[in-house]
């Protein structure tokens, strides 16, 4: 059977002690590392983003509130 721990660090000297603790316990372990993006990168990368379409604002919001259904119902009791 197969268990899986998830041991998010804040440093690199955390990640090195969780490492070699694994190491001196003998137990298979695998990592990954992730670049976390600063707020300002990540609006950089949103405005950096486009979407086209062939309706206008307009046109969608008159289709989604089109497809609601929020007027009343005949129902049989």
């Amino acid at each position: 059977m197969l268990h899986t721990i998830t041991i998010e660090t804040k440093d690199d000297a955390e990640f090195g002690q969780i490492k070699d603790l694994a190491k001196n316990l003998g137990v298979p372990f695998r990592e990954s590392h992730q670049n976390l993006l600063s707020k300002e990168e990540q609006l950089k990368l949103l405005n950096q983003l486009s979407w086209e379409g062939d309706e206008t604002g307009d046109e969608l919001n008159a289709m989604i509130y089109g497809a609601r259904r929020s007027s009343s119902r005949d129902v049989e009791l």
